[in-house]
């Protein structure tokens, strides 16, 4: 089952990609998407994942490709229709605003107890007294509704619509709306959402950066054991790693035959130090001078930069008075991660060659 969060990012990457689409953009990298979206290129590359789609280490993601996978995994295979129940201000915004945009996702039928607005159409959907509406949205079909009544009268519509058949309700009503087993109810509380973010504002921007980089640490904390096991039975020299995941040396021509038996991702200097050997390859955004003097310290043969972006003539001149070899990805840390471990799985194991 996958979670109501992933389901949420997935219609915000849509949507994202439908208006880059429109723009005339035809490939996007995980992480120019993840910084539309607000989120870590991390978790774009995962959820695709999970959805079983990927795209090019050089070219990113097509975005035609990428909205159709997504609109398959999102969509059902025939229109699915909605009915709204309170058909005021917030209902008719709601009504106006999502007519037309999804062809397999409608409402279609609005109710409200205001004589005035029963008969009428909002948008080309009719709106129907509430008293029928139990009736109304068993003979419809209806399995999807949406609640925009004031908080007394809630709980009793919703009452309705589960009696009808509905399956999965979005409540605007500010208050908490019970429902039986089976049934799902997803709140869009706009007073909690407000207060969250208030509090996310006072939070420092090093809280709030600390927290991002540890979600990414854990995720990719699986996938850097499996890395380590490959390559101790692989033993990968730079240049040929390299050629591998199609990144570029920029520095360090003298070092490329150097091996490589383990793999450290992060920015994280301190865990660098504990962690890193003479045969370590270091996969990182943090592109400055201060990364090639701790791989110089800790003797670490070969710095791998993300995101297609090369190093200052400082950083390169740097790396090549310490020997240090300098390698740019065209994608970021956990994609190239992903590289490395799909060329090694694919890759016979080769004999163990001596430490130099």
């Amino acid at each position: 089952m996958v979670s109501r969060k992933t389901i949420a990012r997935m219609s915000l990457y849509r949507r994202l990609l439908i208006s880059l689409r429109d723009d005339g953009t035809s490939h996007v990298f995980s992480h120019q998407l993840a910084k539309l979206a607000g989120l870590t290129a991390a978790q774009v590359r995962r959820d695709f994942m999970a959805i079983g789609y990927s795209g090019s280490p050089t070219r990113g993601y097509e975005v035609g490709k990428c909205i159709d996978s997504i609109g398959g995994f999102l969509d059902g295979p025939r229109r699915q229709d909605v009915a709204l129940v309170g058909a005021g201000k917030l209902g008719r915004s709601i009504i106006s605003h999502f007519s037309g945009r999804r062809p397999k996702l409608a409402i279609v039928a609005a109710f409200d107890d205001d004589p005035a607005k029963v008969e009428g159409r909002i948008d080309g959907c009719r709106c129907f007294p509430v008293d029928i509406m139990e009736s109304t949205v068993r003979d419809l079909g209806i399995q999807i509704a949406i609640v925009a009544t004031p908080p007394a009268a809630a709980q009793k519509a919703t009452d309705a619509l589960v009696r009808a058949g509905v399956r999965s309700i979005v409540s605007f009503a500010a208050t908490p709306l019970q429902v039986p087993e089976g049934v799902s109810i997803i709140d869009m509380d706009i007073t909690a959402a407000l207060e969250t973010a208030a509090y996310i504002a006072r939070e420092t921007p090093a809280a709030v950066a600390a927290e991002a980089e540890a979600d990414v640490d854990k995720a990719a904390a699986p996938l850097l054991r499996q890395l380590d096991t490959l390559l101790a039975g692989n033993e990968v020299k730079l240049d040929e790693l390299a050629r591998r995941i199609g990144a570029q040396i920029v520095s360090g021509d003298s070092c490329p035959q150097r091996v490589v038996e383990n793999i450290y991702a992060g920015d994280r200097v301190s865990d660098l130090l504990n962690e890193a050997t003479d045969r370590t390859l270091l996969v990182t955004n943090l592109m400055s001078l201060q990364m090639i003097r701790v791989a110089e310290l800790m003797d670490v043969p070969a710095i791998c930069f993300v995101n297609g972006v090369c190093p200052e003539p400082d950083i390169v001149a740097k790396a090549d008075s310490t020997g240090t070899t300098l390698m740019v990805s065209p994608i970021g840390v956990f994609e190239t991660c992903g590289l490395i471990y799909q060329s090694l799985a694919a890759a016979p194991a080769t004999a163990p060659t001596a430490r130099v």
